[in-house]
């Protein structure tokens, strides 16, 4: 008898450990793919795979297959009109879907343009703001799916995935949106975010929104320090350990003076001080920290080309 309460306490925590697992997999919200539209089926199914492929390294979601998402849309459907929808197979039933994914592909032979859209499966709408769309070379359309489902997934989740590549809109990417959505409309930065996007140096979102708010990834800092380096005369060499990582906010500002040195020497009794340009965008020591988001880096661009302008071209009258 003894032994066997050992054997059953001995089993408790695996038990216990399998249920949590079972939970935190439960937990999580799923994403159903749904069909990709377009004119040649070998490209759709090549950016398809690689969007699921990209999403399936999320630790926050669950994604369901394209059969599954048919069959949990038909069987809301048929939940909402009364009938059960039993029938005689013993398969296990179908963990209901939070959202169903769907996307177009288009090319001309050498643009590619992918569209995702999200839908609430239990409304059938499209979910606010949930419409990503990447434009590129039709030879990157690995890279291009990968930027597409990140997108996707950090509007979704809120956290972005290890792939690795820049994810925000680069100052070259694809042609620039036809509209400005204003989403910064209420940022204490609007008017630097104006200036840097009339500059060429940030670029709205394919959607026509800068998502002032949204963290700058080291991998997208990196690549627009080698974009601004024939502008601002210094090489840099900058290869984040983390690509997916948000930049903080003192080393953002630590690198582009070290890469504008030549234009503007910094007066700084230490390499860990910031200089006066970015003193109000950083914000206090501890702040250095902190995630730098898209509003502070169009602020930090901004002043820092403002103060190259102000020491080459000083105001007349000035010593």
């Amino acid at each position: 008898m003894v032994n066997g309460q050992r054997r059953v306490w001995g089993l408790l925590p695996c038990l216990i450990g399998g249920l949590s697992l079972v939970w935190a997999q439960a937990s999580k919200p799923t994403l159903a793919i749904g069909d990709f539209e377009g004119s040649e089926p070998t490209l759709i199914q090549q950016v398809r795979q690689q969007v699921v492929q990209t999403l399936t390294l999320s630790t926050h979601l669950q994604i369901a297959d394209r059969l599954q998402a048919r069959a949990l849309l038909q069987e809301q459907r048929l939940r909402e009109s009364g009938l059960t929808g039993d029938s005689d197979s013993k398969s296990a039933p179908l963990a209901p879907a939070n959202w169903l994914l769907i996307g177009r592909v288009t090319s001309d032979g050498t643009r590619l343009q992918i569209e995702l859209s999200c839908l609430d499966v239990r409304t059938g709408a499209l979910l606010t703001g949930g419409v990503e769309l990447v434009s590129g070379a039709r030879t990157e359309w690995e890279t291009l799916a990968q930027r597409a489902a990140e997108r996707m997934h950090r509007r979704l989740i809120g956290e972005t995935l290890p792939v690795g590549i820049p994810i925000e809109p680069l100052p070259d990417e694809g042609i620039p949106p036809s509209r400005n959505l204003r989403d910064y409309e209420h940022s204490p930065y609007r008017w630097h975010i104006d200036y840097v996007l009339a500059h060429g140096w940030m670029r709205l979102y394919p959607d026509g929104t800068f998502r002032p708010e949204e963290p700058v990834s080291a991998c997208y800092f990196a690549a627009l320090l080698q974009r601004l380096q024939a502008q601002l005369g210094t090489f840099v060499s900058y290869q984040p350990s983390d690509p997916s990582r948000p930049i903080s906010r003192g080393q953002a500002v630590l690198l582009l003076t070290e890469l504008s040195k030549t234009r503007l020497p910094a007066n700084r009794s230490s390499y860990l001080d910031i200089p006066d340009w970015a003193k109000g965008v950083v914000g206090w020591e501890g702040a250095r920290a902190t995630p730098l988001t898209r509003e502070r880096l169009a602020a930090l661009l901004h002043n820092l080309m403002k103060a190259i302008e102000k020491r080459e071209h000083p105001p007349e009258g000035s010593p």
